[in-house]
């Protein structure tokens, strides 16, 4: 039976491109600004001198994996519930959403304490010398502990988002953005009435934000007034709805976490190099970084109501929808990338002076420029497969892009062919071509139009 509130929710009868544009610019929003909030977070870290700086840097890493494992779950809810509730049948889009929180709680659980026993050793082996490791596990411990808040954090965001509601999540992460923003300064160096917490500060206050933001969701999810309407009995094991969260959830995280791990394996084969080239690469990421979020915002977007639409038997709007948000977000990036290549100079000097890095990096973004044209078209269509919960595939395409031909390519160029810093960057560019021109020739098979809620639970 359906229920006003999620009949409220249904997007599938209206125009296809205004409700993905709707649908895209709250979560593009609080993707800016989280990463404006990574500038502000690496700011104040970096007036405790070098150490910290280091710290966090060398404690990132194990810490992004997590959160992409966070991530991977959170594409079960949405998937499920974007499919029950364009079916509408909102019982069941109620018991997903308390499934897949409960699960996600029991996962993070795990991490979390498997974090604390081993974390030490695991930053060890990233490279925390001595020097540094008091203040990696103080800022690692405090992040792992939190990691539960964090994971349901983004489990009720990507609910919510489910129902084809993007406005609630981008308010609450924007809210703890702020919030953590301002408590930084206040915890890192004890300002008012706060004790001095030095890292570990930085990390109290990334944890607070993240209760505050989840302890709001779940009172909205209680409350029924956001199209999900939890009680206490959707929590229980369902032991129906547990292989589903698996099915799709674990193949979504292992996609996930394989991107932190590449990141790694890339900035190793550039540092091969040195610092100059090291630098332009971490400079020309973090202007990239910026470019990736219409894409991604874009790819949820589709996901969302892709889900809708197959959840309501619309296989071709299904369709229609993948391609229009491919369609847009490539007419988008392929002007960004036309830009890229005469302010490509300008961006870099932005955050470096040094004459070779500003030679690197102009030529990274060029390059990367239209190289993340093509994997925004990959991310879209990865989206509208995650709408569909084809997580295996998704994650398959994923990894075909990063190791299977952009780790093996980067290197083959830069060392083997002797290309330099130049094989690096064309060995993105080439990957992201062959990425693309695989799962376009995938998706256009059409297998991956099915239902996941054609059992009744």
């Amino acid at each position: 039976m359906a229920n006003a509130a999620v009949k409220k929710e249904r997007l599938i009868d209206k125009p296809i491109l205004p409700t993905l544009l709707r649908l895209a610019w709250p979560i593009m929003t609080a993707q800016f600004l989280h990463l404006f909030y990574n500038i502000v977070d690496t700011f104040w870290v970096s007036r405790l001198g070098p150490g910290p700086l280091a710290a966090i840097s060398v404690s990132f890493p194990l810490i992004f994996i997590v959160i992409s494992l966070a991530g991977g779950f959170a594409i079960s809810g949405v998937a499920l519930v974007s499919q029950y509730t364009g079916a509408e049948e909102a019982k069941d889009a109620n018991l997903a959403a308390g499934q897949v929180i409960s699960f996600s709680v029991g996962i993070s659980l795990v991490f979390s304490i498997l974090g604390l026993i081993f974390g030490k050793q695991l930053l060890g082996l990233i490279g925390a010398g001595p020097d540094i490791m008091e203040d990696a596990w103080a800022f690692f411990r405090v992040i792992t502990a939190g990691i539960p808040l964090i994971f349901v954090f983004f489990v009720f965001a990507a609910i919510l988002e489910g129902t084809g509601d993007t406005i609630t999540p981008m308010k609450l992460k924007v809210g703890s953005i702020l919030v953590n923003i301002v408590l930084d300064p206040f915890l890192i160096f004890g300002w008012w009435i706060f004790p001095e917490l030095g890292i570990a500060g930085a990390a109290y206050a990334t944890v607070i934000s993240r209760f505050g933001a989840t302890v709001i969701g779940v009172y909205l999810m209680f409350k029924g007034w956001k199209g999900i309407k939890l009680g206490f009995s959707h929590f229980l094991p369902n032991f129906q709805f547990i292989p589903r969260i698996v099915r799709i959830g674990i193949p979504a995280a292992v996609g996930q976490s394989s991107l932190a791990i590449a990141m790694t394996f890339m900035t190793s084969i550039v540092a091969g190099f040195g610092t100059f080239p090291l630098a332009a690469f971490g400079v020309g990421n973090r202007i990239l970084a910026f470019i990736r979020m219409p894409s991604m915002g874009m790819g949820r977007a589709t996901g969302i109501l892709v889900g809708q639409h197959l959840g309501a038997k619309q296989e071709k709007n299904a369709e229609k929808t993948a391609w229009t948000g491919a369609g847009v977000i490539l007419s988008f990036m392929f002007v960004l990338a036309l830009i890229f290549l005469f302010a490509a100079p300008y961006l870099i000097r932005i955050f470096s002076d040094e004459q070779e890095v500003i030679k690197m990096g102009t030529n990274y973004l060029r390059i990367g420029g239209f190289a993340y044209m093509f994997l925004s078209v990959q991310q879209v269509l990865g989206g509208a497969l995650e709408g569909a919960g084809r997580t295996v595939e998704k994650s398959f395409f994923l990894i075909l892009n990063l190791w299977i031909l952009q780790v093996p390519l980067a290197y083959f160029l830069s060392y083997i062919l002797e290309m330099g810093v130049s094989g690096i960057w064309l060995g993105i560019l080439l990957a992201k071509i062959g990425g693309v021109s695989a799962i376009l020739i995938w998706f256009t098979r059409g297998t991956w139009k099915q239902r996941l809620v054609e059992e009744k639970v």
